[in-house]
This record gives C-alpha cells, sequence and structure tokens, in this order.
C-alpha cells in the first residue's frame, strides 16, 4: 500500500546568540517544553520531560539535553552554554507550521541567528 502523505515531518532549529541563562536553566527549559507543546504546536505532552545535564568532557558540549514525548511524537532539544546554541528537533505526523516554532525558540532563548530546516519523513512512492 503506497500514499503520497509522508509519514511525518520534522522542524530542525540551530539557534545562535542565545541568552546562556535560558539555556542553562531546568525550569526554563521545562516551561520552554511546556508552552511549545500547549500553545505552539498544540500537541499533548506525555509524562514529565527527560531533561539531563552531561556531555561534560568538552566546553563547547557541556550542557542540557531534553526529550519530551508528545501525542504525535517528540520535541528533543541540545543546548550550549558556552557557545550560547540551541538545537531543536521536533518530528509529527501530524503536519507543523515550522516558521511557528522558529520563532517562539528564537523569541524565548534570544536567539540572534536561526537555522530552520524541514524534512518529509517516510513518503511511500
Amino acid at each position: 500500500m503506497s500514499s503520497a502523505r509522508p509519514y511525518g515531518w520534522e522542524v530542525i532549529i540551530d539557534l545562535q546568540g542565545c541568552n546562556p541563562e535560558a539555556l542553562s536553566s531546568k525550569p526554563r527549559l521545562t516551561e520552554f517544553l511546556d508552552r511549545l507543546c500547549t500553545d505552539v504546536i498544540a500537541m499533548r505532552r506525555f509524562g514529565q520531560p527527560l531533561i539531563e545535564w552531561f556531555g561534560s568532557a568538552a566546553d563547547d558540549t557541556d550542557g542540557y539535553t531534553v526529550v519530551q514525548l508528545i501525542e504525535w511524537s517528540s520535541v528533543v532539544g541540545h543546548f550550549s552554554r558556552s557557545r550560547r546554541a540551541a538545537h531543536l528537533n521536533v518530528f509529527s505526523c501530524r503536519p507543523l507550521s515550522p516558521d511557528a516554532i522558529e520563532l517562539f525558540a528564537q523569541e524565548f532563548f534570544g536567539g540572534t541567528t536561526s537555522m530552520l530546516t524541514c524534512l518529509e519523513r517516510g513518503r511511500s512512492a
């Protein structure tokens, strides 16, 4: 059985020039995930997010990684205080608004530059 509709969509955002305090605050990252899921992508979260600080072998990899399961898939983020960078992946089997996600993330983290990549995943022939 084939379908022209993709299985899902992935929004990839790389932010630079972010506010270091927002990147390294577990309560702020929890707030980001809550607001992103509730207000921006309108998807129900499953359980509490996993938010762990690791990568301490080098200053530029040191920081939080977050994973939030959502109704249609997941939100994953990697944050580097020393690089002032946020790297986000939002995957969903329901269409997303990439521009809305990018704008929210840029405003929330105070990013000065952003690179947005959108992928269609699992398109059948």
